[in-house]
Formats: structure tokens, sequence, C-alpha cells
């Protein structure tokens, strides 16, 4: 972590907070633990989801069809449960700060409190898109590989599938880092995104009324899976990615507003 503070020494205070954050990211093993830890639970669950169709196909019901699979689905599926370690690559950027007291450091470089958060959101985006496109690849091709005759290897809507789940890897990451300033401690933050991306409006969709599904594709975690899957009940993959970009602006603005009052 030293190092990447001594990084801060010239030009402007956002722009070296940038580089500043970038060399902290990668210079911590959590980062690629977390990485690693992805990777296998992709190819787990992409295996699983592929021997899954492969088995409903070879034991169907009387009158029923066998139907491949496109691979990227199973990239989509299997991003609908990594998204929580995803998340955890991206709030663990705030949270371990406060967790060692680096922060002080960080925010004596970066004196204006509004640069440390759009640095660490700067540095995130990019990184969070590619990982996400990388886990879906992973899930898709061993998906693919267990699904055998099943799958569906077409190119263009394998690109299609793994740019959505990009999309929302950035955006689940954003809210999840967001959501860090504002709690500051690892546990809580991973239990606040936990809920929200995944356990409330699982729960909350598959409710018989009609208020409740709705109160679903209005969280972050409802218009995810939403967008994902390309479902238009109750709103349309567009204004679920846009609920998306609210949640993860919403979430940044608001960790920058009680940055700016509560300091470290």
């Amino acid at each position: 972590m030293s190092t990447a503070i001594l990084t801060v020494g010239t030009g402007s205070g956002l722009s070296n907070a940038v580089r500043s954050e970038w060399t902290k990211l990668w210079s911590v093993r959590s980062s690629w633990l977390n990485i690693v830890g992805a990777a296998v639970l992709s190819i787990l669950l992409g295996m699983q989801y592929g021997w899954g169709l492969a088995y409903d196909n070879t034991h169907l019901e009387p009158g029923a069809v066998a139907e491949q699979q496109p691979i990227g689905h199973f990239g989509v599926s299997a991003m609908l449960i990594v998204q929580v370690v995803i998340a955890a690559f991206a709030l663990l950027t705030v949270t371990s700060e406060y967790a060692t007291g680096s922060i002080r450091s960080t925010l004596q470089w970066t004196p204006v409190r509004r640069d440390v958060v759009l640095a660490k959101a700067a540095v995130l985006a990019p990184v969070l898109f590619v990982y996400g496109i990388a886990m879906a690849a992973i899930a898709a091709v061993a998906g693919g590989l267990t699904a055998r005759s099943w799958a569906d290897w077409d190119a263009t809507d394998l690109v299609v599938d793994l740019l959505s789940v990009g999309f929302y890897a950035t955006a689940a990451g954003l809210f999840s880092a967001g959501i860090a300033w504002v709690v500051r401690s690892t546990a809580g933050t991973l239990t606040v995104a936990f809920l929200l991306l995944l356990v409330v409006p699982l729960m909350l969709g598959q409710a018989s009324l009609r208020a409740l599904v709705w109160t679903a594709a209005l969280l972050p975690g409802g218009a995810g899976q939403n967008f994902l899957t390309g479902a238009t009940d109750p709103l349309s993959p567009t204004l679920s990615a846009a609920i998306l970009i609210a949640w993860a602006g919403g979430a940044l603005v608001f960790g920058a507003s009680i940055l700016k009052r509560r300091d470290a």
C-alpha cells in the first residue's frame, strides 16, 4: 500500500489519484485471490449448468422436445452467483483502507474527497467490465463443453451476452463500492450488497403480489436479472439498465457526500 501512496507527487490531484488507485488495486493479494476464486466458481457453475442441460435433454418427458442453448446463457446464469464475488472485489478497494488505517494517507494525498471517490470509480469501471466478461466467458466455455451437442456456439449471441454481463458487473461493482463509502466495514458492506443484489430480489421476484414483483425489479439485483435475461416483465431491459446506472451513480454520489461530512 505504501508504494501506491508514493506515486502521488506531480500533476493534477485526480490524475495522480487514479494512478495511485490503479497501483493499490494490483499490489494487494486480495485482488488476485478474489479473481482466482471467481474463476474457479465460474468454471464449476458453467459445468453444472452444462451437465444439467445435457441431462434434461436426454431425459425428456413424453412430448417434450430437446433444444440447444447458447453458451452465453451459461455465463449469464453463472454471473447471477459470481456477482457477489465481483462485488467483494469492488468494495474491498474501500473497506480494506478503513481496516488498515491507510485511508488517512489516501485522504492526505488527495484532500478533495470527491476526487478520491472518483479515482476509485474510474479505476474500477473498466476493470469490472473486463472482469465480468472474463468470468462469463469462462463459464460459457465450461458449460458449452459439458453440454456437448446441446450447446449452441453462435459467436454473435455469445458476444451480446458477454457485453451484457460486463455492463452488469460494472454497475453492480460500482454500486457496492459506493455503499462501502457509507458502511466502511467489509462485513457490513458485503451483507448489504448480498441482500440487494441477490437475496431480496430473488425472494420478492417469486412473490404472488404484483407490488413485490415491481419492488424486486427496482432493486439493483432484480434490475440486473431482468437486464441479463432479457425479461420484459415488469420492466424492459432498457429500463432495467437505466435503473442499474441510477443505483451505481446514486451510491457513489451518496458515498462521496458521506465521506465529505464524516471524513476518515
